[in-house]
């Protein structure tokens, strides 16, 4: 019995190397089945990413072109500047360019310099106050702009955005008005309202 025992634990050393050995063979594929499987996936994230890198490149190109366009007449002061001139329209995923705002113009256009209303122009009585907004809410959502601003929900039927906000300049006077200045601009503003009411009051008992 003695003479068997250290043969069978040689045996069974034996048997458990080459069963490791075999385990050992089969990780070797499966390591680099996963191995194929990341690199693939890679690939893929770097393709994606230079397909989108591709895309607004065409879009920024495509949005040069079209300001090109408009500022062969529109330029100085009235470029686009600000958060508007370096934003994606979320509608197109595109940038954004005057025509998303203002509406493509008329052959008639550059023709009739000033004398044709074809285009938004934002603060301008001929266009109503819900036209007018709407273009701004067709990208800043109502329930963001209510989060940013409860004046947001109670004006945005009352008066256009453009009352308040500016669509071109450098740097948008509202973002970051200290809270005196904000309640300034509403009594300003309240104050003028109530005063016109009077006046139009007046003329009637008149």
């Amino acid at each position: 019995m003695k003479k068997i025992m250290p043969w069978a634990l040689l045996a069974a050393l034996c048997l458990g190397a080459s069963q490791f050995a075999l385990a050992a063979t089969a990780v070797e594929p499966a390591s680099a089945a996963v191995s194929t499987v990341a690199d693939s996936s890679a690939a893929d994230a770097l393709a994606a990413r230079q397909a989108k890198a591709a895309k607004k490149a065409a879009a920024e190109k495509t949005a040069a072109a079209r300001f090109a366009k408009c500022d062969k007449c529109h330029d100085g002061n009235e470029g686009m500047h600000g958060k508007h001139a370096s934003v994606t329209n979320p509608n197109t995923n595109e940038a954004v360019t005057c025509t998303n705002c203002h509406g493509n113009p008329s052959a008639q256009h550059r023709k009739q310099r000033g004398g044709i209303v074809d285009v938004m122009r934002f603060g301008d009585d001929a266009f109503p106050l819900s036209q007018q907004n709407g273009v701004c809410m067709s990208c800043h959502e109502p329930d963001d702009l209510r989060k940013a601003l409860w004046a947001h929900d109670v004006h945005a039927t009352r008066v256009t955005c453009t009352s308040c906000h500016q669509l071109h300049p450098a740097k948008e006077p509202m973002v970051g008005i200290p809270e005196k200045a904000r309640i300034k601009l509403c009594v300003d503003c309240h104050s003028k309202q109530h005063e016109a009411r009077q006046q139009a009051a007046a003329k009637e008992g008149a």
